[in-house]
């Protein structure tokens, strides 16, 4: 019988990393916008989320009740970026993949509310073979 293939080393840079957590964020409008804020739900730690964020895969719901995925990245020594899918408003309105900054991260009971502040340029698709 042959060997078995060696175990991918987790160090290596083919490996696969865990993916971030997902968590449900409830939009107050039917898209994002300057200003605009969602709440964060079942963080394990919504205080220290809110003062130290990381990146987190999030499911935003609107309120027309549409839903589109989104990616929160916090990279050292850039604003929090929310990079959100192309998705499709409930009264027809097609809107393209958008990213925007999050100008603040505000404690609210057991919720985090993220505030939406400027349009931001999509991030760089990842290179081919690599994990984004």
């Amino acid at each position: 019988m042959p060997p078995a293939p060696p175990s991918p080393n987790p160090r290596s840079p083919q490996a696969p990393e865990d993916p971030p957590p997902s968590y449900l964020a409830l939009c107050s409008h039917t898209h994002l916008f300057p200003g605009a804020r969602c709440r964060l739900q079942g963080l394990p730690h919504p205080e220290a989320f809110a003062s130290a964020p990381e990146s987190i895969d999030i499911h935003l719901r609107f309120s027309d009740g549409t839903a589109a995925p989104a990616d929160l990245r916090t990279d050292p020594g850039t604003a929090a970026t929310l990079t959100v899918a192309a998705h499709t408003t409930a009264a027809g309105t097609s809107l393209a993949e958008s990213a925007w900054t999050v100008k603040e991260f505000t404690p609210r009971q057991d919720e985090v509310e993220l505030t939406i502040g400027a349009t931001s340029p999509l991030p760089p698709l990842p290179a081919p073979g690599t994990t984004g």
